[in-house]
């Protein structure tokens, strides 16, 4: 699984077009709606407005009425995804290669030297001015304690506050820890976007860590 994307459709831009459902609050036929989580086939519960209504991905949410709705992905091991949006009659809510974060990531001694440099590449229009993260022009959030470094990662930003390491996703405004330090210092990092791994320097240990992957304890 690669970069999750979430994207509304209108219906006219997809094979499976919806159908008419009767809305009992505005005493009239509406065209439906329709949520669907695309990826790797794995077990996985869904929830729809805090209601299960799977237990596995891809899942379509059918002959839904136009509304808001939160959907929440969740998996022992990793931690929570959640998105709310609206949809206007007609709209296919699309979650494209959903990729989970482990709750408590896989850790192993690095072999090699860190390129730091790379990180120049990847953070190409990021810039960080006291808490307020933008990219490329954009607001994407206001920190509530000043991060000593933020990079660009997938579509998550990777970035350090006080000893702590974390990632922070747009949608949904989600927050993960991934890893804590013995330091408050700037950490050396390494970025591997690609394979969702993290390598960083903790003292005088040099570390990867594998976001996808949880650590044997925690499974």
């Amino acid at each position: 699984m690669v970069v999750t994307t979430f994207v509304i459709i209108s219906s006219g831009a997809v094979v499976w077009a919806n159908g008419l459902r009767f809305n009992s609050s505005t005493g009239s036929f509406e065209q439906t709606v329709l949520i669907a989580i695309d990826g790797s086939p794995q077990f996985a519960d869904v929830l729809l407005n805090g209601n299960p209504v799977a237990t596995r991905i891809p899942y379509r949410i059918r002959n839904l009425l136009p509304g808001n709705y939160v959907v929440e992905i969740s998996k022992t091991g990793f931690q929570s995804w959640k998105q709310s949006f609206w949809l206007s009659r007609g709209q296919v809510g699309l979650i494209n290669d959903l990729t989970l974060i482990a709750t408590k990531p896989l850790m192993s001694l690095a072999p090699s030297v860190l390129k730091i440099a790379q990180l120049e590449r990847l953070d190409f229009g990021l810039r960080l001015e006291g808490g307020e993260l933008t990219d490329n022009g954009k607001l994407i959030t206001r920190f509530s304690v000043v991060p000593i470094q933020a990079h660009r990662f997938n579509n998550y930003y990777l970035y350090q506050a006080d000893n702590e390491l974390r990632l922070f996703l747009t949608e949904g405004n989600q927050d993960y820890l991934i890893y804590g330090a013995q330091t408050t210092e700037k950490l050396p990092l390494a970025l591997y976007p690609s394979t969702w791994q993290v390598a960083l320097t903790d003292g005088l240990i040099t570390k990867f860590i594998n976001l996808t992957i949880p650590s044997p304890a925690s499974e």
